[in-house]
């Protein structure tokens, strides 16, 4: 079985490749709040997604990445 990223990374290769949606990307926090079982995270994201959430066509996955590394990572030559 292939890891989570590898088949996340394959999907965002594919769809710049055929210009499609298959992942998507939302980085817009509009709150936390602490509730008793945690926090709760509500997340922006495009009116598009609204009926592609509806029909079960996507799942929402919140991945946390810790910023000053992701940036680090990112901005590395190559």
């Amino acid at each position: 079985m292939k890891r989570m990223f590898e088949v996340l990374d394959e999907m965002n290769i594919d769809d710049v490749k055929d210009n499609t949606r298959l992942v998507a990307v939302s980085n817009t926090l509009i709150s936390v709040d602490k509730v008793k079982q945690g926090v709760k995270i509500s997340m922006g994201a495009d009116h598009h997604v609204l009926d592609d959430l509806l029909s079960d066509k996507v799942i929402p996955v919140l991945i946390l990445v810790d910023k000053s590394e992701f940036f680090k990572r990112r901005d590395m030559a190559t």
